[in-house]
C-alpha cells in the first residue's frame, strides 16, 4: 500500500509571459494559464483525490479550482505552499536578475547565501516538507493527493526528496501547470519519483 502525491506547479500568468518574477504577488491566472489548468483537470479527472492543497496565491487557488471543483472538493489553502520570498528580486526580469552579480552569487551558493532581502532554501524546505507530512499524516495509506504550488518551491522540494543537494535545486525544471508525482510508502518514508515536468496523462506512469 502506498499513498501518491500529485505536484503541480501554478499555470500561466501575464508574469508568466513578460519572463518576471513573480514571488508573492497577487496575480491571477492569464487565459493561457486558465487554459492549461482545464488540460490538466481533463487528465486527471479520472483520478479519486483525497484532498487539493494549494499555495494562497490566486495563481495557485485558481489552477486549483479548476482542477477540485469536477471532482467535487474543495481547495485547501496552506501557506507552507506559498511562493518564495523572492525580497529584492520580486517583479523583476528573470534576465535583469541573472545579469547581476548576486545572482550569481545565489547560484553558487544559494543554501548559504539565500535570496537578497528574501527567504532561504532551508526555510523553503522545511515549510513545504511540513506541509507534506501534514497530509500524509492526515490521509489514509493509499489516498492521492493534489499540492498545487510554484515552480521554486517544488523544485526545492523535489530536491529534498532526491537526495540532492539544495544547492542544485535550480537544475531542475517544472513548466507551468506540469505534473509531478512521488509514491511513499509510509508517512516518514523516502518516495519514489515516478514523474517530472509531466504534460501527458498520468496513467500509464503510474500502473
Amino acid at each position: 500500500m502506498y499513498s501518491t502525491l500529485f505536484l503541480v506547479r501554478n499555470a500561466d500568468t501575464e508574469f508568466s509571459k513578460d519572463h518576471k518574477v513573480a514571488g508573492r504577488r497577487d496575480i491571477s491566472l492569464s487565459a493561457a494559464g486558465r487554459a492549461q489548468s482545464e488540460r490538466l483537470r481533463d487528465q486527471l479527472q479520472t483520478h479519486e483525490l483525497a484532498e487539493v492543497y494549494a499555495s494562497p496565491l490566486p495563481r495557485a487557488v485558481e489552477t486549483a479550482e479548476i482542477i477540485a471543483e469536477p471532482l467535487g472538493l474543495g481547495v485547501v489553502r496552506d501557506p507552507r505552499l506559498i511562493d518564495f520570498d523572492a525580497g529584492q528580486w520580486e517583479g523583476r526580469a528573470h534576465a535583469d536578475i541573472g545579469a547581476s552579480a548576486e545572482y550569481r552569487r545565489f547560484i553558487e551558493n544559494p543554501v548559504s547565501d539565500g535570496i537578497p532581502g528574501g527567504e532561504s532554501l532551508i526555510a523553503v524546505r522545511d515549510r513545504i516538507a511540513s506541509a507534506v507530512s501534514q497530509a500524509l499524516a492526515d490521509n489514509e495509506l493509499g489516498a492521492t493527493i493534489l499540492f498545487i504550488s510554484h515552480a521554486g518551491p517544488l523544485r526545492v522540494l523535489l530536491a529534498h526528496y532526491l537526495g540532492m543537494n539544495l544547492v542544485h535545486y535550480h537544475r531542475l525544471r517544472l513548466s507551468p501547470a506540469s505534473l509531478s508525482i512521488l509514491r511513499f510508502e509510509s508517512e516518514a518514508g523516502v518516495p519514489r519519483l515516478l514523474t517530472m515536468n509531466c504534460h501527458a496523462d498520468p496513467r500509464p506512469i503510474l500502473g
